[in-house]
């Protein structure tokens, strides 16, 4: 008999698991607070590990609206080119691999996927509940309790309710978060305006809209790209919290306004380009960069955690969606069909085994800019001891097909 389990959580990592799981005859049932009526957030890079999982659960990808994304390009804060730190048909033969790296609209990307699960699969697809907020949940029952009262009951919970999480209290009995030390703002600019304007449109014909560029000081990086089929310009604008008029910032809040005169004077010492393409921006966001110390297993009882739920990511490998696709997947893979509930805990720490040290490696070197990494090595030890500071980012997560490792653990758990 299929599995009765409970998502908590339709964002990324939910949607992804439930998808996954309802590929494999799942009884799938989704918790969601939101109603679905205003969906939130920026542009999102979907890099070949993501977009090869995307292909496998048969999404859409015209519904992505996509850019792709050809190249990473590292800019001084003058705006003078500094390198290519990838270029992607270079690393894509180099690890032998044809899986694209698109940009696209994170609203998009949530919309594809949501698709995608109301579609469904041999005639069954998840049942997603919206407007029910979570209150607590019973590890060892299998137990979920909403605010109201309403009770649901699985063989497994599933845990992706993001980095405010409260599935995670449930292992680890207290809730972790903590401050990165760094801010964010985040908004958008229409390409057309910036070709309106002489400046701006310089820029655009120099950087082209075929990639990623991250213009970077130290401690300060504009990190711009497009979407919505080139036709929108994302900037993510990092920089160290506690700055004048940046202090109030909520920890991973997409829904709270910057102000335009604390962006520009945050970055006043970058480029007039970069600049005028600020002055322009619409939409501006202000957040804390939160994250949480991870837990030391990713499940216990009859509940499993994913996406940020498990491993809080930061931007600054733009492998947060990523990792949380590599987790529905990977998990859907321990959990064919014939799974019964006996089998639940030999599955679970299959999971565990091939995600664990994985993406804690992505989450916890995703702290800093690719030069700093190193930086967080001893951090990422506490929790992976025989940890190795990966000699590329890039490819140490455009080669992970989690799918595939869980495929052959399983296998031989059947053999023996």
């Amino acid at each position: 008999m299929p599995l009765k389990i409970i998502v908590v959580g339709a964002g990324l990592a939910g949607l992804g698991a439930a998808i996954a799981l309802n590929r494999e005859g799942h009884d799938v049932e989704v918790i969601e607070q939101s109603g679905f009526l205003n969906e939130v957030g920026a542009a999102i890079h979907l890099a070949p590990n993501a977009t090869r999982i995307l292909k496998d659960w048969e999404c859409e990808f015209d519904s992505l609206q996509p850019a792709p994304c050809r190249q990473l390009t590292v800019w001084d804060e003058a705006g003078s080119q500094v390198r290519f730190e990838v270029v992607t048909k270079e690393l894509q033969e180099a690890l032998n691999i044809t899986d694209e790296w698109l940009l696209t609209h994170r609203v998009d990307l949530h919309n594809t996927l949501r698709a995608a699960a109301a579609k469904g699969v041999n005639g069954k697809k998840p049942l997603i509940r919206l407007s029910s907020r979570v209150a607590s949940v019973d590890a060892d029952a299998g137990v979920v309790v909403c605010e109201g009262g309403t009770e649901y009951t699985g063989d497994l919970i599933i845990g992706a309710d993001g980095v405010h999480s409260r599935t995670v209290r449930a292992i680890t009995g207290e809730d972790q978060q903590e401050s990165t030390g760094q801010n964010c703002f985040r908004f958008l600019v229409p390409v057309s305006k910036m070709m309106a304007n002489p400046i701006t449109a310089s820029l655009i014909e120099r950087i082209r809209l075929d990639g990623m560029h991250a213009f970077t000081s130290y401690d300060r990086k504009l990190a711009v790209y497009p979407c919505r089929r080139g036709t929108l310009l994302n900037v993510a604008a990092i920089h160290p919290s506690g700055l004048q008029g940046t202090t109030g910032a909520r920890q991973s809040s997409w829904l709270d306004g910057g102000n335009l005169d604390q962006l520009l004077e945050v970055f006043e010492g970058f480029g007039p380009e970069l600049l005028e393409m600020c002055r322009m921006a619409e939409d501006i966001k202000l957040w804390s960069l939160g994250s949480r110390k991870p837990p030391h297993t990713f499940f216990k009882d009859k509940l499993v955690l994913i996406g940020d739920a498990a491993h809080p990511t930061l931007p600054h490998q733009g492998q947060g969606g990523a990792q949380s696709f590599e987790d529905g997947a990977a998990l859907a893979t321990v959990l064919p069909a014939s799974t019964t509930t006996e089998q639940l805990p030999q599955r679970l720490e299959m999971y565990n085994q091939v995600r664990y040290a994985h993406s804690l490696t992505v989450m916890i070197l995703s702290r800093m800019d690719d030069e700093r990494r190193g930086e967080m090595a001893d951090e990422l030890r506490k929790y992976v001891p025989d940890a190795q500071v990966p000699e590329n980012m890039f490819s140490f997560a455009w080669n992970s097909y989690p799918a595939k490792e869980a495929g052959v653990l399983l296998q031989a758990a059947e053999r023996a």
